[in-house]
């Protein structure tokens, strides 16, 4: 078992989340910076869906009761080395700390993290308040166990630094149009990219906020209609927010545009105070740069 000595700032359990459900009203949720989740499951040998801890802005302290590969990845954590499989030994404890630059990291254990599968997932849904083992962050006291769900031995070098995502304000962000053009005048997205947005202290799992300063868009009304992850919705009052993994299924806001997925995980590290810049780019570019970042998981290391 492993014990939560301090559970840090904002720790939960998440895999790859519940996609396909939206249409209920599940958001699809799972790692808001899907790819480092995916390293650190490669680090330690796993499925790339297993379950990890994804901790914000402070991680955990964790005592493990056997031997045990874990591994640390995304944004930089004060008290390990991250990007590495580390051995822990039984007794032994692992400590986080502070996390930054970026927002985010993430802890995988060889095996995965074994906690109930709620509606096809193991992650935390922190809308709905389900999942994740506890239906809630975690707390101290708590224990899980880990599973059998590894692929592969864990990787005996840390992985490259070529292949890694660079980490750090400002952020260069990709997108395409979104869907609602028409209830925007033809100037608005080439204004918004612009521009150097600024991170609002407002942000979570369902999105961030945006300030703009200097440039206010305007748009017209539009009906209530689904929406999806790296959405730009603009408000009423000129402001921007960018839905990230827990977000609402539904919006009224209209979209400006969609960050590109091989990108979300910028933004999920992204910080209060943050500068983000976005660049648009055709649909080509945005499958290229998926492809990129899901042939750099299956490489041979």
């Amino acid at each position: 078992m492993i014990e939560v000595v301090n559970p840090g700032r904002w720790t939960t359990i998440q895999d790859r989340g519940r996609p396909g459900r939206e249409r209920f009203g599940i958001p699809p949720g799972g790692a808001a910076d899907w790819f480092a989740a995916a390293v650190a499951n490669r680090l330690v040998g796993n499925h790339l869906d297993a379950a990890v801890l994804e901790c914000t802005a402070a991680g955990p302290s964790l005592r493990f009761d056997s031997e045990r590969v874990v591994a640390v990845t995304g944004a930089h954590a004060a008290d390990i080395e991250t990007w590495v499989p580390h051995v822990m030994n039984r007794g032994s404890t692992l400590e986080v700390g502070a996390i930054g630059p970026g927002l985010r990291t993430y802890v995988a254990v060889r095996g995965g993290i074994d906690v109930p599968i709620v509606l096809g997932s193991r992650s935390f849904c922190q809308r709905g308040a389900f999942g994740g083992g506890f239906g809630r962050p975690l707390a101290r006291g708590d224990r899980f166990a880990a599973g059998a769900m590894i692929d592969g031995a864990p990787l005996s070098n840390a992985w490259p630094d070529g292949h890694r995502l660079s980490i750090g304000s400002p952020w260069e962000v990709r997108v395409i149009g979104g869907p609602h053009a028409d209830a925007f005048d033809r100037t608005a997205l080439p204004r918004l990219t612009a521009v150097a947005c600024r991170v609002s202290p407002e942000l979570d799992r369902m999105g961030l906020r945006l300030q703009t300063p200097g440039v206010h868009l305007q748009a017209d009304e539009i009906l209530t209609t689904p929406v999806t992850g790296g959405a730009v919705q603009v408000t009423p009052s000129g402001e921007m927010i960018v839905l990230l993994s827990d977000h609402p299924t539904t919006g009224g806001y209209p979209v400006i545009a969609t960050v590109i997925t091989a990108d979300l995980p910028l933004l999920a590290q992204a910080r209060p105070g943050d500068t983000v810049r976005f660049r648009e780019v055709d649909p080509a570019e945005a499958d290229r740069a998926w492809r990129r970042l899901d042939g750099w998981l299956q490489l041979d290391m």
